[in-house]
Protein backbone atom coordinates (compact mmCIF):
# COMPACT_ATOMS: atom_id res chain seq x y z
CA UNK A 1 0.00 0.00 0.00
CA UNK A 2 2.79 2.41 0.90
CA UNK A 3 4.53 1.55 -2.37
CA UNK A 4 1.37 2.37 -4.35
CA UNK A 5 1.00 5.73 -2.58
CA UNK A 6 4.62 6.49 -3.27
CA UNK A 7 4.18 5.68 -6.98
CA UNK A 8 1.11 7.92 -7.18
CA UNK A 9 2.99 10.78 -5.51
CA UNK A 10 5.93 10.39 -7.88
CA UNK A 11 3.51 10.35 -10.83
CA UNK A 12 1.79 13.53 -9.65
CA UNK A 13 5.11 15.27 -9.08
CA UNK A 14 6.27 14.22 -12.55
CA UNK A 15 3.13 15.71 -14.12
CA UNK A 16 3.56 18.95 -12.18
CA UNK A 17 7.21 19.15 -13.21
CA UNK A 18 6.31 18.56 -16.86
CA UNK A 19 3.64 21.29 -16.71
CA UNK A 20 6.12 23.68 -15.09
CA UNK A 21 8.80 22.98 -17.70
CA UNK A 22 6.25 23.42 -20.50
CA UNK A 23 5.16 26.72 -19.01
CA UNK A 24 8.76 27.91 -18.75
CA UNK A 25 9.38 26.90 -22.36
CA UNK A 26 6.32 28.88 -23.50
CA UNK A 27 7.43 31.88 -21.43
CA UNK A 28 10.96 31.74 -22.85
CA UNK A 29 9.66 31.46 -26.41
CA UNK A 30 7.15 34.30 -26.00
CA UNK A 31 9.76 36.75 -24.70
CA UNK A 32 12.94 35.58 -26.38
CA UNK A 33 12.21 33.86 -29.68
CA UNK A 34 8.72 34.64 -30.97
CA UNK A 35 9.16 38.45 -31.39
CA UNK A 36 11.85 37.92 -34.05
CA UNK A 37 10.39 34.76 -35.61
CA UNK A 38 8.81 36.16 -38.75
CA UNK A 39 6.36 33.64 -40.11
CA UNK A 40 5.06 33.77 -43.67
CA UNK A 41 1.30 33.47 -44.20
CA UNK A 42 0.30 32.52 -47.74
CA UNK A 43 -3.00 33.64 -49.24
CA UNK A 44 -4.61 33.52 -52.70
CA UNK A 45 -6.86 36.29 -54.01
CA UNK A 46 -9.15 34.80 -56.64
CA UNK A 47 -11.62 36.95 -58.59
CA UNK A 48 -13.17 37.45 -62.02
CA UNK A 49 -12.16 41.11 -61.60
CA UNK A 50 -8.46 40.21 -61.50
CA UNK A 51 -7.26 40.36 -65.13
CA UNK A 52 -5.32 37.47 -66.59
CA UNK A 53 -2.32 39.78 -67.08
CA UNK A 54 -2.11 40.03 -63.26
CA UNK A 55 -2.30 36.26 -62.80
CA UNK A 56 0.34 34.97 -60.34
CA UNK A 57 1.50 38.46 -59.37
CA UNK A 58 2.55 38.34 -55.71
CA UNK A 59 1.94 41.06 -53.13
CA UNK A 60 3.94 41.10 -49.89
CA UNK A 61 2.18 42.85 -47.02
CA UNK A 62 3.74 43.78 -43.68
CA UNK A 63 2.70 46.29 -41.04
CA UNK A 64 3.60 47.76 -37.65
CA UNK A 65 7.37 47.82 -37.92
CA UNK A 66 7.59 49.81 -34.65
CA UNK A 67 11.29 50.44 -35.05
CA UNK A 68 13.41 51.91 -32.28
CA UNK A 69 12.40 50.29 -28.99
CA UNK A 70 12.51 46.53 -29.56
CA UNK A 71 12.84 46.34 -33.33
CA UNK A 72 16.48 47.14 -34.06
CA UNK A 73 18.77 46.84 -37.06
CA UNK A 74 19.63 43.19 -36.46
CA UNK A 75 15.98 42.17 -36.19
CA UNK A 76 14.99 44.26 -39.20
CA UNK A 77 17.80 42.73 -41.27
CA UNK A 78 16.22 39.35 -40.57
CA UNK A 79 12.81 40.70 -41.60
CA UNK A 80 14.24 42.19 -44.80
CA UNK A 81 15.90 38.88 -45.64
CA UNK A 82 12.63 37.03 -45.14
CA UNK A 83 10.82 39.44 -47.48
CA UNK A 84 13.46 39.39 -50.21
CA UNK A 85 13.63 35.59 -50.18
CA UNK A 86 9.97 35.57 -51.23
CA UNK A 87 10.75 37.75 -54.29
CA UNK A 88 7.43 39.64 -54.27
CA UNK A 89 6.31 41.69 -57.25
CA UNK A 90 4.71 44.36 -55.04
CA UNK A 91 5.36 45.34 -51.42
CA UNK A 92 2.79 47.04 -49.19
CA UNK A 93 3.52 48.55 -45.77
CA UNK A 94 0.59 49.14 -43.43
CA UNK A 95 1.91 51.93 -41.19
CA UNK A 96 3.59 52.55 -37.79
CA UNK A 97 7.16 52.92 -38.96
CA UNK A 98 8.63 53.82 -35.55
CA UNK A 99 7.47 52.65 -32.11
CA UNK A 100 5.39 54.98 -29.98
CA UNK A 101 8.15 55.19 -27.35
CA UNK A 102 11.10 55.40 -29.73
CA UNK A 103 13.56 58.27 -29.65
CA UNK A 104 14.51 58.48 -33.28
CA UNK A 105 18.19 59.16 -33.77
CA UNK A 106 19.76 60.08 -37.08
CA UNK A 107 21.43 56.67 -37.14
CA UNK A 108 18.10 54.87 -36.65
CA UNK A 109 16.54 56.93 -39.41
CA UNK A 110 19.45 56.01 -41.70
CA UNK A 111 19.20 52.32 -40.78
CA UNK A 112 15.46 52.14 -41.49
CA UNK A 113 15.87 53.96 -44.81
CA UNK A 114 18.69 51.66 -45.87
CA UNK A 115 16.83 48.47 -44.99
CA UNK A 116 13.52 49.56 -46.53
CA UNK A 117 15.45 50.54 -49.67
CA UNK A 118 16.90 47.03 -49.85
CA UNK A 119 13.43 45.47 -50.11
CA UNK A 120 12.94 44.64 -53.79
CA UNK A 121 9.62 44.75 -55.68
CA UNK A 122 9.71 45.34 -59.47
CA UNK A 123 6.05 46.48 -59.68
CA UNK A 124 6.29 48.99 -56.86
CA UNK A 125 6.35 49.61 -53.11
CA UNK A 126 3.49 51.43 -51.37
CA UNK A 127 2.62 52.50 -47.83
CA UNK A 128 0.06 54.18 -45.61
CA UNK A 129 0.51 55.94 -42.27
CA UNK A 130 -0.45 54.52 -38.88
CA UNK A 131 -1.34 56.17 -35.58
CA UNK A 132 2.25 55.97 -34.26
CA UNK A 133 3.31 57.99 -37.30
CA UNK A 134 1.30 60.90 -35.89
CA UNK A 135 2.48 60.82 -32.28
CA UNK A 136 4.34 64.15 -32.59
CA UNK A 137 3.67 67.09 -34.92
CA UNK A 138 7.04 66.63 -36.64
CA UNK A 139 6.95 62.85 -37.06
CA UNK A 140 4.70 62.56 -40.15
CA UNK A 141 7.22 64.52 -42.19
CA UNK A 142 10.06 62.33 -40.92
CA UNK A 143 8.14 59.18 -41.87
CA UNK A 144 7.23 60.62 -45.27
CA UNK A 145 10.88 61.40 -45.90
CA UNK A 146 12.08 57.93 -44.92
CA UNK A 147 9.44 56.25 -47.10
CA UNK A 148 10.23 58.54 -50.05
CA UNK A 149 13.97 57.88 -49.75
CA UNK A 150 13.20 54.14 -49.61
CA UNK A 151 11.17 54.23 -52.86
CA UNK A 152 7.83 53.65 -51.11
CA UNK A 153 4.93 55.64 -52.55
CA UNK A 154 2.77 56.99 -49.72
CA UNK A 155 -0.98 56.71 -50.26
CA UNK A 156 -3.14 59.05 -48.19
CA UNK A 157 -6.80 58.92 -49.22
CA UNK A 158 -5.91 58.16 -52.80
CA UNK A 159 -5.54 55.27 -55.22
CA UNK A 160 -3.05 54.01 -57.78
CA UNK A 161 -3.21 51.61 -60.72
CA UNK A 162 -1.12 48.42 -60.58
CA UNK A 163 -0.10 46.78 -63.86
CA UNK A 164 2.08 43.90 -64.95
CA UNK A 165 3.48 44.26 -68.48
CA UNK A 166 0.17 45.18 -70.04
CA UNK A 167 -2.73 47.58 -70.05
CA UNK A 168 -4.98 45.55 -67.74
CA UNK A 169 -4.78 46.47 -64.08
CA UNK A 170 -6.09 46.33 -60.54
CA UNK A 171 -6.38 49.25 -58.12
CA UNK A 172 -4.72 49.89 -54.78
CA UNK A 173 -6.43 52.38 -52.47
CA UNK A 174 -4.72 53.80 -49.37
CA UNK A 175 -6.54 55.40 -46.44
CA UNK A 176 -5.10 57.63 -43.76
CA UNK A 177 -5.09 56.23 -40.21
CA UNK A 178 -8.46 56.20 -38.47
CA UNK A 179 -6.64 57.12 -35.24
CA UNK A 180 -4.97 60.57 -35.21
CA UNK A 181 -5.05 60.73 -39.02
CA UNK A 182 -7.68 62.20 -41.33
CA UNK A 183 -9.23 59.41 -43.38
CA UNK A 184 -11.37 60.63 -46.27
CA UNK A 185 -13.21 57.68 -47.76
CA UNK A 186 -15.00 59.75 -50.39
CA UNK A 187 -11.71 61.14 -51.70
CA UNK A 188 -9.98 57.77 -51.56
CA UNK A 189 -12.66 56.01 -53.61
CA UNK A 190 -13.42 58.95 -55.93
CA UNK A 191 -11.77 57.36 -58.97
CA UNK A 192 -12.71 53.75 -58.27
CA UNK A 193 -15.09 51.89 -60.58
CA UNK A 194 -16.79 48.54 -60.17
CA UNK A 195 -15.21 47.24 -63.37
CA UNK A 196 -11.92 46.33 -61.65
CA UNK A 197 -10.42 44.67 -58.56
CA UNK A 198 -9.61 47.00 -55.67
CA UNK A 199 -7.30 46.22 -52.75
CA UNK A 200 -7.64 48.69 -49.88
CA UNK A 201 -4.83 49.46 -47.44
CA UNK A 202 -6.05 50.83 -44.08
CA UNK A 203 -3.90 50.79 -40.95
CA UNK A 204 -6.91 50.79 -38.61
CA UNK A 205 -9.31 47.87 -39.24
CA UNK A 206 -12.48 49.49 -37.88
CA UNK A 207 -12.56 51.79 -40.92
CA UNK A 208 -13.77 48.77 -42.90
CA UNK A 209 -17.27 49.35 -41.52
CA UNK A 210 -17.49 52.68 -43.42
CA UNK A 211 -16.06 51.58 -46.76
CA UNK A 212 -18.30 51.35 -49.85
CA UNK A 213 -18.95 47.63 -50.04
CA UNK A 214 -19.46 47.70 -53.80
CA UNK A 215 -16.01 49.23 -54.43
CA UNK A 216 -13.75 47.30 -52.03
CA UNK A 217 -12.72 43.72 -52.76
CA UNK A 218 -10.05 42.98 -50.16
CA UNK A 219 -9.03 45.21 -47.25
CA UNK A 220 -5.63 44.88 -45.55
CA UNK A 221 -5.20 46.23 -42.02
CA UNK A 222 -2.90 45.91 -39.01
CA UNK A 223 -2.69 48.09 -35.90
CA UNK A 224 -3.74 45.53 -33.26
CA UNK A 225 -0.66 43.24 -33.46
CA UNK A 226 -3.19 40.41 -33.10
CA UNK A 227 -3.18 41.32 -29.42
CA UNK A 228 0.57 40.61 -29.36
CA UNK A 229 0.01 38.23 -26.44
CA UNK A 230 -3.40 36.62 -26.96
CA UNK A 231 -5.23 34.18 -24.72
CA UNK A 232 -8.65 33.92 -26.29
CA UNK A 233 -10.70 35.91 -23.79
CA UNK A 234 -8.25 38.83 -23.71
CA UNK A 235 -4.99 40.25 -25.01
CA UNK A 236 -2.02 42.36 -23.94
CA UNK A 237 -2.46 45.02 -26.61
CA UNK A 238 -5.98 46.26 -27.44
CA UNK A 239 -5.77 49.67 -29.17
CA UNK A 240 -8.76 51.80 -30.16
CA UNK A 241 -9.95 51.55 -33.77
CA UNK A 242 -9.46 47.78 -33.55
CA UNK A 243 -12.53 47.12 -31.43
CA UNK A 244 -15.16 45.99 -33.95
CA UNK A 245 -12.52 44.00 -35.84
CA UNK A 246 -9.53 42.94 -33.76
CA UNK A 247 -7.66 40.12 -35.49
CA UNK A 248 -7.96 37.56 -38.25
CA UNK A 249 -10.26 37.63 -41.28
CA UNK A 250 -13.77 39.07 -41.37
CA UNK A 251 -16.49 38.89 -43.98
CA UNK A 252 -17.89 42.42 -44.30
CA UNK A 253 -21.52 42.60 -45.43
CA UNK A 254 -20.98 39.47 -47.49
CA UNK A 255 -19.22 41.59 -50.13
CA UNK A 256 -15.55 41.95 -49.21
CA UNK A 257 -12.94 40.53 -46.84
CA UNK A 258 -11.06 42.37 -44.11
CA UNK A 259 -7.71 40.72 -43.34
CA UNK A 260 -5.87 41.95 -40.23
CA UNK A 261 -2.20 41.06 -39.95
CA UNK A 262 -0.47 40.54 -36.61
CA UNK A 263 2.31 42.82 -37.84
CA UNK A 264 6.05 42.39 -37.42
CA UNK A 265 6.98 44.65 -34.50
CA UNK A 266 6.15 44.86 -30.81
CA UNK A 267 5.24 47.71 -28.51
CA UNK A 268 4.96 48.18 -24.72
CA UNK A 269 6.46 44.72 -24.14
CA UNK A 270 8.69 42.66 -26.41
CA UNK A 271 6.47 39.57 -26.37
CA UNK A 272 4.48 37.42 -28.78
CA UNK A 273 2.08 34.66 -27.72
CA UNK A 274 -0.55 33.10 -30.01
CA UNK A 275 -0.09 36.16 -32.25
CA UNK A 276 2.86 35.34 -34.47
CA UNK A 277 4.90 38.12 -36.03
CA UNK A 278 4.11 37.68 -39.70
CA UNK A 279 4.39 38.86 -43.25
CA UNK A 280 1.63 37.91 -45.68
CA UNK A 281 2.21 36.89 -49.29
CA UNK A 282 -0.84 37.21 -51.53
CA UNK A 283 -0.94 35.58 -54.96
CA UNK A 284 -3.39 37.03 -57.47
CA UNK A 285 -5.48 34.60 -59.54
CA UNK A 286 -7.75 35.38 -62.46
CA UNK A 287 -11.01 33.50 -61.97
CA UNK A 288 -12.10 32.30 -65.41
CA UNK A 289 -15.89 31.83 -65.33
CA UNK A 290 -15.94 30.22 -68.80
CA UNK A 291 -13.45 27.57 -67.70
CA UNK A 292 -15.55 26.83 -64.59
CA UNK A 293 -18.74 26.53 -66.63
CA UNK A 294 -17.29 24.30 -69.34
Amino acid sequence: MKTDKKRILVHILSILLAISLFGLALYFDAYNTAPSRFQVRYETLDSVFIPSQMDDVTILYFSDLDYGTFMDRKRMEKLTGTINELSPDIILFGGDLFDQNARISEQERTDVTELLSSMHAPLGKFAVLGDFDYRTPELPETVRSVLFDSDFELLINTSVILRNNGSDSITLTGLDSGLYGHPDINAAFANIGRAGYNIVLSHTPDLAEDMPSDLADYVLSGHSHGGQAYWGFGALYTPPQAEMFFRGKHDIKGLFTLDITNGVGTTEQDVRFLANAEVVLYRLKHHNMEAVGS
